[in-house]
């Protein structure tokens, strides 16, 4: 027996694996070296356990472990038990254990081996391989009900516009103004969703850049009730902002569109009472909440509310909630301002979402600046270069600018522009350009064409429809000024009126 068990130290010393052999009473009669490496335990402390080697494993895996020697003592054998190892660090570590008889040469027994493999990296890939693969499933998900959404908020709009269009044609002097009316409000509703769309692109994107300063939260406070006040009264809703002196580290548009988009979210979602906005100190941060009396959020779904299209009680998709992405942007802002964000919520009795971010120090605050009404500008005799490969597009922008006094020149590309500039002679106060054009082109290098050829600058917009992220990355790249379709007439005039005020 001697001879047996030098034998099997010597090779044991030299087992990478972590050796033990029993006696047949389950005694412990050798260690080899590596059971320090995988435990950082050493022979000796090992030999002098009770419990050895059940003291080494996962209290959870303990008494699978303790079976499977007694099972081994009375001359199993098995291979690749998987179970979790208490490291002398208190650190947790994976290992697999086979174990067999041992005899000796006329097969007498001697007890039991076991063997034991190290596989922590081959669970930590497991792990991450099942978080990759659960992040795809939910991916795929968040796709699939995207898309369904997407198709049914814009169909639906669309639908009443081609009804609207078919009732103008026979529509007399007296009901074609109310035609219009309603055809306006089905195109807000798309607009609604694209910009939505579009702000999240933007945000995934990492185009944001948001600017950081001390500000008055009550300024942000008073905007936020000014904005939101109609929303509240028009659902019946008793709306109540709570006044505060504090100064906040912040970007005062993007908190204040958090915090209108919170605003918006609650009144969708309350029928009855009313909603409250209040402020609260905590420690180095000012926590911003905001209170309903609404159907409020089960436990399960409040993990949930916040991906893009989720929406609590609304399968048949009413767009008098929206369109389920407020607060997915909300998550995003929330991000970029080094803000957290928390909610709570009880089903029928309402919720409370709230946002904390740093104080600011007052003697360094600043008040933002109240914006006044300004009539709006007309272009005439603005002279405007207009390029999209889009003749249906070009056409459109083409005739609005037309009806407000420019003298606009279209182009399906740069080559076509300069040409039309050739043609009527003189220089353009303002270039508009679609960010793809065809060919493979770009607004961006059409611009740059049409400045190389007339050899000075000129202010110019691209507008641009994509959404996604490394699209409006590259468009933003461009140093231009970037509008994102679709864009009211109305915006559009103003940001010409604005960038020919800034190159004057």
């Amino acid at each position: 027996m001697d001879n047996a068990e030098n034998l099997f130290e010597t090779v044991a010393n030299y087992t990478y694996d972590w050796e033990t052999w029993f006696s047949e009473d389950g005694k412990v009669r050798w260690i080899n070296p590596a059971v320090e490496r995988m435990t950082g335990y050493s022979i000796e402390e090992c030999m002098a356990m009770e419990d050895y080697p059940a003291g080494l494993t996962h209290q959870e895996d303990r008494g699978r472990i303790i079976d499977l020697l007694a099972s081994a003592r009375s001359g199993s054998s098995g291979n690749d038990v998987e179970f979790r190892i208490l490291r002398k660090d208190r650190s947790t570590g994976w290992a697999a254990v086979s174990w067999q008889p041992v005899h000796d040469k006329r097969g007498g027994a001697l007890g039991f081996r076991t063997s034991v493999r190290d596989i922590t990296e081959r669970k930590r890939t497991e792990e991450s391989l099942k978080r990759a693969k659960a992040e795809a499933e939910r991916a795929n998900s968040a796709k699939t009900r995207f898309l369904a959404a997407v198709s049914h908020d814009l169909r639906q709009p669309l639908q009443a516009i081609s009804m609207y269009l078919a009732a103008l044609k026979r529509a007399n002097d007296q009901t074609r103004p109310a035609i219009w009316q309603h055809m306006e409000l089905c195109l807000n509703n798309c607009n609604e969703l694209l910009d939505d769309l579009v702000d999240i692109s933007r945000l995934d994107a990492n185009v944001v850049v948001p600017q950081i300063r001390t500000v008055a939260i009550a300024d942000i406070l008073e905007t936020l009730e000014r904005s939101m006040r109609s929303s509240a009264e028009k659902e019946s809703l008793d709306l109540r902002v709570i006044p505060c002196s504090e100064f906040v580290l912040s970007d005062p548009a993007v908190l204040t569109r958090i915090l209108q988009n919170l605003v918006s979210n609650a009144i969708r979602y309350t029928k009855s009472g009313k909603v409250l906005v209040g402020c609260r100190r905590r420690g180095s941060r000012l926590e911003v909440q905001v209170w309903d009396t609404g159907i409020g959020i089960s436990t399960d779904e409040l993990d949930h509310v916040f991906e893009e299209f989720y929406q609590i009680d609304n399968p048949q998709r009413d767009r008098r909630r929206g369109v389920g992405l407020g607060l997915a942007i909300v998550r995003r802002l929330v991000d970029l301002i080094d803000a957290s964000l928390g909610v709570r919520s009880k089903p029928g009795q309402g919720s409370v979402f709230s946002v904390a971010v740093p104080v600011g120090d007052p003697a360094s605050g600043t008040h933002m600046p109240a914006r006044a009404a300004s009539p709006l500008p007309e272009l005439e005799g603005v002279r405007i270069v207009v390029i999209d490969d889009e003749s249906s597009q070009l056409r459109a922008i083409d005739l609005m600018l037309s009806a407000h006094g420019a003298a606009v020149m279209a182009a399906a590309d740069a080559t076509g522009a300069i040409a039309e500039l050739e043609r009527s002679g003189g220089l353009p106060d303002l270039i508009i350009a679609d960010y793809r054009l065809g060919e493979g082109a770009t607004g961006a290098q059409a611009l740059e064409q049409i400045q190389g050829w007339l050899q000075r600058p000129v202010p110019g917009i691209i507008l641009t429809g994509d959404t996604e992220p490394q699209r409006i990355s590259e468009a933003e790249a461009s140093g231009y000024r970037l509008l994102h379709k679709p864009i009211h007439a109305d915006k559009l005039v103003e940001e010409i009126q604005a960038l020919r005020g800034a190159a004057v």
